[in-house]
């Protein structure tokens, strides 16, 4: 049976002309995505894309994120190469619109989020249980309510499974590395003389870790720079945050006169740092990275129901997952401006501690020997004694459902389904690697009068298990054990979302009081009620941001609930008369009162007319709104670490209408344009935080398009769907982010930077120059629009003896602007990868399959495409690159037995295609990891056995 956007039961979405059975008798009435009124058929108004279980099994998935991710509508979101960033979720994102403007159902009922973002880890999804996944794209808060900006990722669960099935897989690369293995166990049957059915599902998932050392494109982190000529190259860079320690300033120009900073020798000895050319001074942090996040993962699902009456049944679902996903990064870098004893120091030979004293001594020369007692500076040290920094992230999630749902004795036609829906996702989160700032700082400052020369001036343990320990900062490996264990810190973080549903439905036709030439009108009404509750307790070195190693995270606490009303009808206006095959008009309205937001109304209007029953055109238009969550609304201040750079800095080139803005905004005079001020590690400290007054989002979704099933050429099915969102009082940090702001406070041609804008107010600088912090908040002040074309197709035939298929879907995207204010200049994403736009967006990508079926064998080939990207900077602060169209084949074979046996084997990245490496706009591995694949070749087994 297929619809306008939707075909059920092979590859993707496909836009058709639902087929009518022969006998109406034995029709069962069903419920589409993106609509509640119960139907005849599988036709949906709304482009609908559908992977069925079958494509789950053919390519082995595991985390179905990862499938989901190779359709042209997604653009992929966190996944299992998210190391940083990343948290340990897996998440979709539709259209590139966020993870939390994609709604995700279970059965057309909300899954319980995991962050103070509202976004729904897919880890806890039951993949064995999976029917089918259908993707509804366009905006379906009319139906759903928030949330629904971008659409509707609704997995539908075998709820009425016999039998059992058991099956086993296992992948690993050509290098025999990044294992995946996977087991399922499923059974069920029908009780009390079929009158119910129970099903229970096992799932465990062990996969393992993969290193950014393990693949040569990644072993070292690339960085832009250019060749004696000035033409772009890519360097073997890093963090200037040294094992050794760096420290660059204005003052070492006389000592450094290449670059102004200085690195030291395991003795104290001081020489300048080499910022150049491959054998450089920088950190190559990549080798210890994860490429592949190690998991383990188990889940227990079940799904019942039992016929109470003839016209009722009592029905309930409940799902526990189990998911522990650590990150691991290089060893902390601290970054920090303190001072440190100088004169006397039994750290430093008498030569650098005059080299020091002449470039940053603090000016006190107490026994006038020509060197500072002190020296300040921004220190920048790679604590590697402390050993490594690793999160180790655990979740545990379930989620309760039980309902009543049946006919109403005393109207035909009518029904009703009644459901109330508990979940709760808890996350735990222990640091390892973390420093004290305070405590690094205190024990930089020596007690020169004691006998040794070098313990603390305050001996204090300052939260530490043990009084102060100094630390010897100046050459690699010279912190003692004792310095390593006083600067250690012990960070931990619990996370908790609850989420109860409550829900009654009516679902009807208007049959013998009402109906058109096409028959009654379809009518749905309902009631839904929502609480969502998030707390966030962090431990205190982590509330407060006293560490350095990962980012502070003060703690979140809040909750919001929200009262709903909604009204669906569908009005077949004409059915089976000339030049109208069909002509039907679906509308809905829901209006919704949130204890945050107040009260919003959505509304949905579309049409499907089929002039004859070859051809069918659909269009809608959704109003759609997403009410600002938790996070958005009650975090309090809290740092994060883009890229960027600093325009006053060398990295920014400045001019002089710069460097005018510049030495009003704090940089001091001779500093500018000096690589002092270049931002550690290419990234900038942002401070965010949530705003109590936020509005909603605001999106108006058109959507429009045509199947066509030709008669004439029996098989053939396709698609062509145009659509248009438009998002209004878009929730963004102020001025988009930090990056935005330092380019429009530093702009002398903006308009709207500049001296004394409040772009350049949110910027705060410390004495030397540097940048402290940029200080953005959350406003309803942006907007994006995105707009493009789906295509899809399928044609079913007959040939050497066996049934081929060939699939198709493509997206082609027009448009996807982002103004993060009014008066900003345009961001447009279409086509573009980078800072501001984020994973690559091509102007064109699809995914299309050859399969060939014959008696108990089938085989299949697919090919994903994702077309080129371009560097969405201007070349001002990084390098302009391109990432080039690439070609990703897949070819999978499977052999079913008469006794219920099965064997799937798969060879992925057919051609062992490598990422194509950039520099400093990268997103990780030199590369965006969740786009390009970055394991290579890789084989894969699945086994199973069915009765």
């Amino acid at each position: 049976l297929l619809s306008a956007g939707l075909v059920l039961g092979s590859l993707l979405g496909l836009s058709a002309v639902a087929v009518a059975e022969e006998d109406e008798a034995v029709i069962e009435e069903v419920v589409v995505t993106g609509s509640r009124i119960k139907r005849r058929d599988f036709v949906s108004n709304s482009p609908v894309a559908t992977l069925d279980a079958r494509e789950i099994e053919l390519t082995n998935t595991v985390n179905v994120e990862s499938l989901l991710n190779t359709l042209p509508q997604l653009v992929p979101a966190l996944d299992r190469t998210s190391n940083n960033p990343g948290n340990g979720t897996a998440t979709v994102d539709l259209r590139g619109l966020g993870a939390s403007r994609t709604l995700v159902l279970m059965n057309g009922t909300r899954v319980t989020p995991t962050s103070s973002a509202g976004v729904v880890d897919i880890n806890t999804i039951p993949t064995a249980l999976i029917e089918r996944v259908e993707v509804l794209t366009g905006g379906a808060s009319a139906v759903y309510g928030s949330d629904a900006v971008a659409g509707v990722v609704n997995f539908i669960m075998k709820d009425n499974f016999e039998g059992f099935v058991a099956d086993f897989g296992y992948e690993t690369t050509e290098e025999l590395d990044a294992t995946i293995a996977s087991a399922n166990i499923t059974f069920g049957g029908n009780f009390a003389d079929g009158r119910g059915n129970l099903v229970l599902s096992l799932h465990h998932t062990d996969r393992e870790d993969l290193f950014q050392g393990d693949r040569g494109f990644s072993t070292f982190a690339q960085f832009d720079d250019e060749d004696a000529n000035g033409n772009p190259i890519l360097i073997n860079g890093g963090s200037s945050g040294v094992p050794a320690t760096s420290i660059f300033g204005a003052g070492f120009a006389t000592f450094a006169p290449d670059s102004s900073g200085v690195i030291f020798g395991s003795d104290g000895t001081a020489r300048p740092f080499v910022a150049g050319g491959d054998n450089n001074d920088f950190f190559n942090f990549a080798p210890v990275n994860y490429l592949q996040l190690p998991q383990r993962r188990f889940q227990i699902s079940s799904l019942g129901h039992f016929d109470l009456t003839e016209s009722s049944q009592l029905y309930a679902r409940a799902i526990f997952a189990s998911s522990e996903v650590p990150q691991q990064l290089a060893p902390t870098p601290i970054f920090q401006t303190a001072s440190f004893t100088l004169d006397g120091s039994p750290f430093l030979p008498a030569a650098t501690q005059q080299v020091l004293s002449d470039a940053i001594g603090e000016g006190v020369d107490t026994d006038a020997d020509g060197i500072d007692d002190t020296a300040r500076a921004l220190v920048r040290r790679r604590l590697v004694e402390v050993g490594p920094r690793r999160a180790e992230s655990d979740f545990l999630s379930y989620q309760f459902q039980v309902g009543v749902k049946g006919d109403f004795n005393f109207a035909d036609n009518w029904a009703y389904d009644i459901y109330v829906q508990t979940g709760q996702v808890e996350g735990t989160e222990v640091q390892l690697g973390n420093v004290n700032r305070d405590r690094f700082e205190q024990a930089l400052l020596l007690d020169l009068t004691d006998a040794t020369g070098g313990t603390c001036s305050d001996t204090a343990s300052n939260g530490s298990t043990s009084s102060c320990a100094s630390i010897n900062i100046f050459g690699a490996g010279n912190i003692s054990e004792d310095g390593a264990a006083f600067l250690r810190t012990a960070v931990a973080a619990t996370a908790e979302f609850r989420q109860n549903v409550y829900t009654a439905n009516i679902n009807g036709d208007s049959a013998g009081w009402f109906e058109l030439q096409g028959g009654a009108m379809g009518i749905a009404l309902g009631y839904e009620r929502i609480e969502n509750d998030f707390a966030f307790r962090p431990s205190q070195d982590l509330a407060a941001s006293t560490i350095a190693g990962f980012n502070g995270s003060p703690p979140v606490s809040g909750g919001y609930s929200s009262d709903e009303l909604y009204a669906e009808v569908m009005l077949p206006f004409l059915v089976g008369v000339q030049w109208a095959e069909e002509l039907s008009v679906e509308l809905a309205a829901r209006l919704s009162d949130y204890t945050t937001i107040g009260k919003t109304e959505n509304y949905k209007a579309s049409v499907s007319y089929a002039p004859v029953s070859d051809v069918r055109f659909s269009a809608g238009f959704n109003t759609a709104v997403r009410a600002p969550n938790i996070g958005e609304l009650f975090s309090p201040q809290s740092e994060n670490f883009p890229g960027s750079a600093d325009p006053c800095a060398a990295e920014g080139n400045p001019g002089a209408g710069v460097e005018t803005i510049c030495l009003a905004t704090g940089v001091p005079a001779g500093s500018v344009g000096s690589p002092a001020l270049n931002l550690a590690a290419g990234q900038v400290r942002e401070i965010r935080g949530g705003n109590p007054n936020l509005g909603p989002e605001k999106a108006d979704t058109f959507t429009i398009g045509f199947v066509v099933t030709p008669q004439q050429i029996d098989g053939l099915q396709f698609s062509v769907d145009y659509f248009d969102i438009d998002i209004e009082d878009y929730i963004a940090s102020f001025g988009g982010g930090a990056n935005n702001v330092l380019n429009i406070c530093y702009d002398p041609d903006s308009g709207i930077g500049g001296i004394g804008s409040p772009f350049c107010n949110v910027v705060n600088r410390r004495a030397d120059g540097t940048i402290e912090a940029v200080v953005v908040g959350s406003q309803n002040v942006a907007s994006q629009t995105l707009k493009g074309i789906d295509f899809i197709a399928q044609y079913d035939f007959e040939g050497l003896g066996g049934n081929w298929t060939l699939n198709y879907a493509a997206t082609y995207t027009t448009e996807s602007d982002f103004l993060a204010f009014q008066g900003d200049n345009v961001i447009e994403c279409a086509g573009a990868f980078g800072e501001d736009c984020g994973e690559p967006l091509p102007d064109y990508k699809h995914r299309a399959s050859l399969q060939y079926a014959k008696e108990n064998w089938s085989t299949r080939l697919i090919w994903r495409f994702i077309g080129e990207a371009d560097d969405d900077d201007d070349g001002t602060v990084f390098f302009t690159e391109t990432l080039d169209s690439v070609s990703y084949f897949e070819l999978i074979g499977k052999y079913d037995w008469d006794s219920g046996a099965s064997v799937t084997v798969g060879i992925d990245n057919l051609l062992d295609e490598e990422p194509q490496v950039i520099g400093d706009n990268q997103e990780q591995a030199n590369t965006y990891p969740a786009t390009y694949d970055v394991f290579g070749r890789t084989y894969f087994l699945r086994v199973g056995y069915a009765i």
